[in-house]
């Protein structure tokens, strides 16, 4: 009976558990809020004191107008079919769950809750949400299992109300017949099926990868397009008024030298993704599509080139990324010249402003890129094919007031205001008027903030207003935007190219694993100046030393539990979301490769971390012993534990402990081992207790056969008793006595 009462307890939490997890594969904290308050307070209103729930007809006005809301929300979100559909059974669950509650009910608020976690794993595919459906993967099992008891018992309550005559007394309430150990008998036929169904899975998911009908199932999914990472390819100075502080983990950057040894760090690192060379008005810069791009397709393991020749020989640095979050951009560091990934993929390369992007989808989660910190000119003429880049753009920055200012700070630094007309001396006035321009911006004149929100900016569709403008000559407060554009629009100005690069710029470098880590906060934008032909040099106007204050690393208990979740999450996105048809086929390949082969690759694996953990504390050449030493601890402590957790687990089960509960049970359980010693001694020694002879009466029986060892088993188990069914606390000298019988137990048996 206890079993079946749980039963609209444990179908509660699954609905429950369904909305939550419908709320976060749509991304939705309202609807959270909203429809798992008025869950919670089903569960008072059906089942509290009073118990009471809704009219049938009222029921069926709520599912009207919910029907009703449906064209409504269409309208509003086109181009969400599955967030709609899930929004609709959001409300239908909940009008259900007001309901009276049946076996039919229970039915089809368990259908409902499957059609909303249906719906969840097609339009998520984040860590978060792939918790939430194992959770409940497992309690559904359980929960439709237990309906079927649950079902066949009402049934049998309507069959035998039915059955009786009318004018009849009321019998008794009718009592399930069930055996002992029913719990220990359906929980272990759940744990089978469930064993059976994850194995299958397992087989279903390796031999038909995901990828599989993925076509199909997007056009069900909202168009959002690029998921932000903290870096964006289009700059508003209007609408962001706020940086993100987030300290999650984008990526991972590994610089390698041209033997593969690690670099150490060193200078800050810029990781480029995407040049800005149009200014839309208002405070927007764009892209401006290249018609220079060419079309890379990589074969591993091999590089593929960017350019149409191998690079020259100098400062080559092997970039290895990991990127824990989707974008369509690649970053890199100096000048790309060759990439690699595991697997083919066709990539979109601009030679003119060295941006590099995935065609066709996001960026692969493990690339390599070649780059090159010095390239000649060339090197550089040979990248962009000989090609000189147009200059203006089709939109700049122009303004009046700004070229104004622009020309008085080159006459006070003492240079020309106006451009020279021979190349080379061209190229130096560009490089000597921005580096003037970005000391201007990095004076104390101007305030670094990444909050602008007490700001007030004039607004208005004046056509003099432009918060490059405001930020120049009224505000001077702004974040790296704002410095950036601001440097650009001088230079624009003075007709020298320059544009905004935006990418992410880090200082922490960890030592352990020789890598640099990236965060959302992380993300900068800075500027590049034509200085050649085809060469462009990076000026920061963000003063350097909050520069170094706000990309700081930053090492904390929560941060650390951050990086955790960001790797599991990592290893979930490659691993179950993106196995494909490739590594399917890597999979096989794997599976084929000698026992030998994997075990040595396992010993590397293991002393690769060993290095690493011993870099991390510098514990010098002692640190493997060390090592070796924790490790021996650690695997003595858990063979203890272990063996002491059988130890409790056989004296609840032999002693008939699991009714008691508290500081009892755990008296009982750390006094009562001396009788399960007992009883092994016994076993050992060929003189079993049977199992339907009460203890007492074994050692009457046994002291006929062997006086002594019958007198000891007595005195034992007169202790056990006085413990077990007395309640009695034993002294630490009884429980110590009571050991040391057992201990002459043997002798007494020979």
């Amino acid at each position: 009976m206890r079993l079946l009462r749980s039963f609209p307890a444990l179908a509660f939490a699954l609905v429950l558990l369904s909305i939550v997890g419908l709320c976060a594969a749509q991304e939705s904290v309202g609807l959270l809020l909203i429809a798992g308050t008025l869950a919670a307070m089903s569960w008072y209103v059906t089942e509290g004191p009073r118990g009471r729930s809704l009219p049938l007809w009222v029921s069926n006005l709520l599912v009207i107008a919910a029907l009703l809301n449906v064209p409504v929300d269409w309208l509003g979100h086109r181009l969400e079919p599955l967030g709609v559909l899930g929004r609709f059974t959001v409300w239908l669950t909940l009008i259900k769950l007001y309901e009276r509650k049946g076996a039919r009910n229970h039915a089809r608020l368990m259908v409902l809750s499957l059609l909303m976690m249906t719906i969840g794993c097609i339009e998520s595919a984040d860590l978060l949400f792939g918790i939430v459906l194992l959770v409940y993967a497992c309690l559904g099992l359980y929960v439709l299992m237990l309906y079927q008891l649950h079902g066949a018992y009402e049934r049998a309550k309507a069959q035998r109300l039915a059955s009786l005559p009318a004018g009849d007394r009321l019998l008794g309430p009718l009592r399930p017949l069930i055996g002992r150990h029913v719990r220990l008998q359906f929980g272990s036929l759940v744990g089978a099926v469930g064993l059976a169904g994850l194995v299958l899975s397992i087989v279903w998911f390796v031999i038909f990868p995901r990828n599989l009908g993925e076509v199909k199932v997007n056009l069900l999914r909202a168009s959002t397009g690029e998921r932000r990472t903290g870096y964006v390819d289009e700059i508003n100075l209007i609408s962001t008024t706020r940086i993100t502080e987030s300290q999650r983990v984008v990526l991972t950057l590994q610089l390698l030298t041209t033997t593969d040894t690690p670099l150490p760090a060193g200078q800050p690192v810029y990781l480029r993704g995407g040049a800005l060379e149009r200014y839309d008005g208002h405070g927007v810069w764009t892209r401006i599509p290249s018609a220079l791009h060419r079309r890379i397709t990589t074969e591993p393991p091999a590089f593929a080139l960017l350019g149409a020749a191998e690079p020259e020989a100098g400062m080559t640095v092997t970039q290895r990324v990991r990127m824990m979050v989707a974008s369509h951009a690649l970053f890199s560091m100096g000048v790309p010249v060759s990439i690699a990934t595991e697997k083919p993929q066709t990539f979109d390369f601009d030679p003119s402003t060295l941006g590099i992007r995935a065609q066709g989808g996001s960026a692969p989660d493990v690339y390599q890129i070649r780059a090159q910190l010095a390239p000649s000119d060339a090197a550089l003429r040979r990248l962009m094919d000989d090609r000189d880049p147009s200059w203006p753009p089709a939109g700049r920055f122009l303004n009046q007031r700004v070229r104004k200012l622009a020309r008085g700070l080159l006459e006070a630094a003492g240079l020309d205001p106006e451009p020279p007309h021979t190349p080379a001396e061209r190229w130096a006035f560009n490089r000597d008027s921005a580096r003037t321009l970005n000391d201007h911006l990095r004076s104390d004149e101007f305030e670094y903030t990444t909050d602008l929100g007490d700001v007030v900016l004039p607004g208005g569709d004046a056509p003099t207003w432009d918060p490059i403008v405001h930020f120049l000559f009224e505000s001077k407060r702004g974040h790296c935007e704002y410095f950036s554009s601001a440097l650009v629009a001088m230079c624009h100005c003075l007709d020298i190219p320059a544009r905004v690069v935006t990418g992410y710029v880090t200082l922490e470098y960890d030592e352990s694993a020789e890598q640099y880590l990236v965060r959302e906060s992380n993300a900068h934008a800075w500027v590049e100046v034509r200085t050649g032909p085809h060469r462009w040099t990076k000026l920061d106007p963000t003063p350097p030393a909050t520069l170094r204050a706000i990309h700081a690393p930053r090492r904390s208990f929560a941060d650390g539990i951050r990086r955790m979740y960001d790797e599991f999450e990592f290893k979930w996105t490659r691993g179950v979301v993106g196995f494909d048809g490739y590594s399917q086929a890597r999979l096989y390949e794997s599976l084929n490769l000698g026992w030998s082969r994997r075990f040595g690759h396992g010993l590397q694996v293991t002393r690769d971390w060993m290095s690493r953990v011993n870099r991390a504390f510098h514990f010098g050449p002692a640190g493997y012993i060390w090592l070796g030493l924790v490790a021996l601890a650690l695997l003595i402590a858990v063979l203890t534990l272990i063996k002491l957790m059988r130890r409790s687990l056989a004296i609840r089960r032999t002693l008939r402990l699991r009714h008691f509960r508290g500081a009892e049970y755990q008296r009982m359980l750390h006094q009562l081992g001396f009788y399960l010693d007992m009883l092994r001694v016994l076993r050992r020694r060929k003189c079993p207790k049977p199992a339907w002879q009460p203890p007492l009466e074994f050692a009457r029986v046994l002291a006929d056969r062997r006086p002594d060892a019958g007198e000891i088993v007595r005195r034992i188990t007169e202790t056990f008793y006085a413990a077990r069914y007395g309640r009695q606390r034993l002294t630490s000298a009884e429980v110590s006595h009571a050991r040391t019988l057992v201990e002459r137990l043997p002798a007494a048996l020979k």
